[in-house]
């Protein structure tokens, strides 16, 4: 008998193994941006706008395809952001801020994909339109971030030192 944990897992369409590594995957990360000093002052928060700003100009030097491919597809088709419409929850595009440089913003995206999944906005109240986008979504993050870590030495150095 499938449990209701299950069954909920089941409603997002999406491959379990995916799911987990992107879970995995993400939370090791935040937590190595705590730990290397990529947090808010005095919070046990990790400080996404700092951290990306340790990286700003460098996404551009990258040469490897796949991280390519994964930011074209994050800014072809970034995640939406879930909002209040009314009464209801609705979702608006994610466009870059005034002034958001390009690392700090596909950084967003990631972490809004992050959001939508963690926070409830991926369950379906109807038909899901795009399985694959999803999917392609949680790939594309994980190999952002992946790079990042081959970008930032210190975050690599805590992240892998309980591997």
């Amino acid at each position: 008998m499938a449990t209701e944990a299950s069954k909920l897992i089941d409603s997002l369409h999406l491959d379990r193994e995916l799911v987990l590594e992107f879970f995995t995957f993400f939370s090791r990360f935040e937590y190595s941006l705590k730990r290397s000093g990529f947090r808010k002052k005095d919070k046990a928060e990790p400080n996404w706008d700092c951290y990306a700003n340790s990286l700003r100009g460098l996404f551009g030097q990258v040469k490897d395809q796949a991280f390519r491919e994964a930011v074209a597809f994050l800014l072809k088709e970034p995640p939406k952001t879930q909002v209040i419409s009314g009464d209801d929850l609705d979702w608006s595009d994610t466009l870059p801020g005034d002034g958001q440089h390009h690392e700090r913003y596909v950084l967003r995206l990631v972490s809004t994909v992050r959001n939508n999944l963690f926070h409830g906005g991926k369950y379906p109240v109807g038909p899901i339109d795009d399985v694959a986008r999803n999917q392609n979504l949680l790939r594309a993050a994980i190999t952002v971030l992946d790079q990042c870590l081959e970008l930032s030495e210190r975050v690599r150095a805590v992240f892998r030192d309980a591997a």
